[in-house]
């Protein structure tokens, strides 16, 4: 079942509440027509797909399902390499800083005021944030994220029926305002939120390295040794397993203590693994393979954690 053409060709943009409505009718009736119990857990902070019970799983499997705004410049982010996603971020900000200052040495020309130069200069500096954050939709979102989604609905289709009480998976709501679905979650399922492994799919479709960024207590977790030997390479993808510490990777396994990020990375001689293309136009590919292979092994997991 490949569920990344069928997102791609019915739900291209999940941002509007229209647009995610439709899209959350799809995913719990999936989830139905293969047996599971899903609801839509709604808060403040947006609308959770919630699959299975994630009180009383042993292994939670998640993605962020909204589609990112349209950017100028892509979202570029290096996981092992903290030195250069700082620096590329604070280039974005001094890119605004620039810009803010074009438009009021332009007002400083027309002869405006200091006061309304100082006006226009916020207004241009916040408005452009604002754009970068919430403005209008990325139609080509394939990697960030719906190739995240497609590895967790492939996963909730692979495991056995029979296995199915020991897995949950939930779709979070605005991840790119700030986590806030998987927050609002956190929230509501305190225990699942300090103790229970939870594996975060962002961003896994497009690169031949699938990374596997770990913090210290996830590793400690009864079943991150099952995790190690359930997802392997095949072919000309290899998966990497990193530890937390020395890396950075902003996605919603933040909000868990035992949260799991993966995501797929190229990899550059001087930077290492990197990520990139996600919120432009160019994010218009996902990989196939990258998600088979991530399902696959969610589902072995799955399958062979019993008794842990």
């Amino acid at each position: 079942m490949i569920y990344i053409n069928q997102l791609q060709e019915r739900f291209p943009v999940r941002k509007t509440r229209t647009q995610k409505q439709a899209f959350r009718g799809f995913a719990l009736e999936e989830a139905q027509r293969l047996g599971y119990d899903a609801r839509v857990e709604r808060g403040a902070m947006g609308s959770n797909v919630v699959i299975g019970d994630p009180d009383g799983a042993k292994v939670i499997f998640t993605a962020h399902y909204d589609t990112p705004p349209t950017m100028p410049v892509p979202n570029f982010i290096t996981p092992c390499n903290v030195g250069v996603y700082l620096l590329y971020q604070v280039g974005l900000v001094l890119g605004l800083l620039v810009l803010s200052a074009a438009a009021g040495a332009g007002a400083r020309l027309l002869g405006c005021s200091p006061a309304v130069r100082a006006i226009i200069c916020m207004v241009v500096y916040f408005g452009a944030l604002a754009l970068m954050m919430f403005g209008p939709a990325n139609p080509h979102n394939a990697n960030d994220n719906t190739s995240g989604v497609a590895a967790v609905l492939e996963a909730m289709a692979l495991v056995p029926p029979q296995e199915r009480g020991s897995a949950a998976f939930v779709l979070f709501d605005n991840e790119e305002k700030g986590m806030l679905g998987s927050g609002n979650f956190a929230g509501k399922h305190k225990r699942a939120a300090k103790e229970t492994l939870l594996i975060n799919m962002d961003c896994v479709g497009a690169g031949d390295s699938i990374l596997v960024i770990a913090p210290k207590r996830a590793r400690e977790h009864a079943l991150y040794g099952a995790l190690t030997k359930a997802l392997v390479p095949e072919g000309n993808k290899e998966v990497v397993w990193k530890h937390k510490e020395g890396c950075m990777y902003p996605s919603d396994q933040a909000n868990f203590r035992c949260g799991v990020a993966v995501c797929a990375c190229r990899k550059g001689r001087h930077i290492g693994y990197y990520c990139d293309k996600i919120h432009t136009r160019h994010d218009t590919w996902a990989d196939g393979a990258n998600i088979a292979l991530i399902a696959k092994g969610l589902a072995a997991l799955v399958c062979g954690m019993q008794g842990e």
